[in-house]
């Protein structure tokens, strides 16, 4: 996809970021492998990440402290019971998508971020600490995964 045409694609999924939370892009970072894109309002950050081939994915972070107090919207998403927890496998051998895809995909996540994620864009922090652990716990058990299968 050319950069202009993920560029419309991006301002138009997540233009209700910015009408309904005031969010406003404030960088986008293209890399050899895909592309970072970061909102921010006074309170929250939200970057969605895109790798070519892989699935979309977003994170949220608290904008006083975002390379710390960060979380991705899937473990949102499991924290609340909308998704399942990710398996080991998942982490070591990632579904790939097809980039026909990606506007559907990422209008599964404007969808889901605006509908789970609305108290942390508004600023309530709340649920971090938690989703933090729930994100640690799984990387310790990807270790041991990892160490187990030398990985």
């Amino acid at each position: 996809m050319k950069k202009a045409n993920f560029e419309r694609l991006i301002a138009k999924t997540f233009l209700s970021l910015e009408t309904k939370f005031g969010f406003k892009k404030t960088n986008t970072e293209y890399h050899s492998g895909g592309v970072i894109v970061t909102f921010q309002n006074p309170t929250t950050e939200v970057i969605v990440n895109y790798e070519i081939g892989e699935y979309p994915w977003v994170t949220i972070a608290d904008i006083n402290n975002p390379e710390t107090a960060r979380t991705s919207l899937d473990w949102l998403l499991v924290e609340l019971g909308e998704r399942e927890s990710p398996t080991t496998d998942e982490a070591f051998m990632p579904i790939r998508m097809d980039d026909t895809h990606l506007e559907v995909e990422l209008e599964k996540k404007k969808v889901q971020l605006l509908k789970f994620g609305a108290d942390l864009l508004r600023g309530d922090f709340a649920l971090l600490p938690s989703l933090q652990e729930r994100a640690e716990d799984y990387l310790k058990e990807c270790k041991r995964f990892a160490k187990r299968h030398n990985v």
